[in-house]
């Protein structure tokens, strides 16, 4: 049995046929029991699925050091990865992004800053990107703190990360996984954010090698 919930235009509590009745963050919400589908394995069912899994793949490895801080508090009715998710998911034709210059790891009101180049200690593993220390715009000030995804190639591997740099420093270092740091291909994405949370910026994309 449903229950309706403050009148007839609240929202409903229970099922009605095939419609269930709920709440998610205190959001009034049906969904429909999904009926019976002849063909689930079609083309485009399973191209959608390919992409799900991948970017859902990408997305865990990123999702404590840079999609809760750039996304959580500015997504709407959704959590912050799952606006990443809506954000990149047609990217992800195959394992990683395609084309790669094109994912987001941020989207705000602050201007991209493209990073200005990218080196590799060898010895260390670990990566240095380095970015223009001007403010690119009004909002942008020099305590905003640097944020970093780092795809490297053959074999591939990503890796993200902020240590506190700021876009005052103009450096922000990141430590790679083992025997990557070969003079390989290497995608970087750089974002800032404010140091209260209260802005963001958009992305930065560099292809380099490390």
């Amino acid at each position: 049995m449903a229950r309706l919930i403050q009148g007839i235009l609240g929202g409903i509590s229970g099922k009605i046929g095939n419609v269930v009745g709920s709440s998610w963050k205190g959001i009034a919400i049906i969904k429909s029991k999904p009926l019976s589908v002849a063909n689930p394995r079609t083309s485009g069912q399973i191209a959608q699925r390919e992409k799900m899994s991948a970017v859902v793949a990408f997305a865990k490895v990123i999702l404590a050091s840079v999609i809760k801080p750039l996304w959580d508090r500015f997504a709407q009715q959704q959590s912050g990865y799952n606006a990443f998710v809506s954000e990149n998911i047609d990217l992800f034709t195959e394992v990683l992004p395609n084309p790669l210059g094109a994912l987001v790891i941020s989207k705000g009101k602050m201007t991209a800053v493209t990073p200005s180049g990218l080196s590799g200690n060898a010895a260390t593993d670990i990566a240095t990107v380095t970015y223009p220390t001007n403010l690119p715009d009004s909002l942008a000030l020099g305590t905003d703190i640097a944020y970093v995804v780092i795809v490297t190639h053959g074999p591939d591997t990503i890796t993200a990360g902020s240590n506190s740099a700021t876009r005052a420093t103009g450096t922000i270092d990141i430590q790679l996984p083992a025997d990557t740091v070969d003079g390989v291909d290497a995608e970087v994405y750089l974002a800032f954010r404010r140091a209260d949370g209260t802005v963001v910026s958009n992305t930065g994309y560099l292809n380099g090698s490390v």
